[in-house]
């Protein structure tokens, strides 16, 4: 009885123990304006499993946080060119 209940603990936990959460910086193409920023944080936070976006203007980057066992990278950077930004993962 005692190995079925740690089975269904593991179980049902696992998936979160297994979560990482993790802080990217992409840089972002397009940004001409000052209002630009505001559209990719948007469209970045839009992702499910980001946490947090920071973009700078000046650099052309964002500092994403997110839970990467619900959001990749490319998801991100997806959205991001759907909303007229492409964003790549930097180096």
């Amino acid at each position: 009885m005692i190995r079925i209940a740690t089975c269904l603990i593991f179980l049902l936990f696992a998936p979160s123990a297994l979560a990482a959460e993790r802080i990217i910086t992409m840089n972002v193409e397009n940004m001409t304006c000052a209002a630009c920023p505001v559209t990719v944080r948007t469209a970045m936070k839009s992702v499910p499993g980001v946490k947090e976006v920071k973009v700078d203007f000046a650099n052309k980057t964002a500092v994403v946080v997110f839970d990467d066992a619900q959001a990749t990278t490319d998801a991100i950077a997806e959205a991001s060119r759907l909303a007229g930004f492409p964003a790549t993962v930097r180096e």
